[in-house]
């Protein structure tokens, strides 16, 4: 054990014996940048118009309308990167129909559908209409009906009270029975 306690401090204080040998290249003459000629340029800034937009990554924030401006470097005979707004020119994808007999006709045949839905519309309004008018009277009419009816009844409470009355204070004589009274009595 002592023995590898010496060996450890010797090599500690000692270092490593051997060393790595080195390699220089000296250069003779120094090599030269290469530079070409390239052509004059400038920097323009183009403008450029983004709407209010609402942002992908959280839908809770909303930016305005604003202008971004961009810098780009363009040869010198290029005077100015102009844009033109996006409703100045139709969209590629945008192509119109030529005119032809076929649409003509169709087109026709839809304005007058759409003619008689109009008046279709119209006559269902003043219908429905006429139907709450009628309904209004109705329930008004069932309303009297109904006011009228429990009139009628307590009439004839009433008149059935005062006949009783009347039987109860008038004596009722004996009615005579047998076939010449019952072919007298005509209802």
């Amino acid at each position: 054990m002592r023995n590898l306690w010496i060996f450890i401090a010797t090599t500690l204080v000692g270092g490593c014996a051997t060393q790595r040998p080195l390699a220089r290249v000296t250069p003779s003459e120094p090599a030269k940048p290469i530079v070409r000629e390239s052509a004059a340029t400038k920097v323009v800034e183009t403008r450029y118009e983004v709407r209010s937009y609402r942002d992908a990554d959280s839908p809770g924030v909303r930016h305005d309308a604003h202008t971004v401006y961009r810098s780009t470097r363009v040869p010198a005979r290029v005077d100015a990167l102009e844009t033109a707004p996006r409703t100045a020119f139709a969209p590629v994808s945008y192509e119109p129909l030529p005119a032809s007999t076929e649409l003509s006709a169709e087109l026709a045949a839809q304005r007058e559908i759409t003619a008689e839905l109009r008046s279709l519309q119209s006559r269902m309004a003043t219908i429905e209409q006429q139907a709450k008018n009628q309904y209004g009277t109705l329930v008004d009419q069932t309303a009297e009906t109904v006011k009228v009816r429990r009139q009628l009844e307590t009439e004839r409470a009433r008149v059935q009270e005062l006949e009783m009355r009347q039987r109860a204070t008038v004596p009722v004589a004996p009615t005579p029975t047998g076939p010449s009274v019952a072919a007298d009595t005509k209802w």
